[in-house]
């Protein structure tokens, strides 16, 4: 039986840099989320790192990405309101 079920990768937009938040929030970064609201942002899990789009040159993004598929996930939600994780590096902005 197949179900519809997801998983996705929580993760604090304070992972971020302020550069990467800024051009998310202004539609242009090189990947755009599948859905925004004023909490975050919740962006589609490619199969490599190569399949990202050209242009996507934060390595902090990167590694959340690599971070959620070894942990098979289909997404990525950046949500200001998740604590960090001691992990990844953590943007004061």
């Amino acid at each position: 039986m197949m179900r519809n079920v997801r998983r996705f990768y929580d993760c604090s937009t304070a992972h971020l840099p302020e550069q990467t938040v800024q051009a998310i929030e202004n539609g242009l970064f090189a990947k755009s989320p599948s859905l925004q609201n004023e909490y975050g942002w919740l962006f589609s899990v490619p199969e490599t790192l190569a399949d990202l789009p050209e242009g996507v040159d934060c390595d902090a993004f990167k590694a959340v990405m690599a971070l959620a598929m070894d942990a098979g996930c289909d997404y990525v939600l950046f949500d200001r309101d998740v604590p960090p994780v001691p992990y990844l590096e953590v943007f004061d902005w």
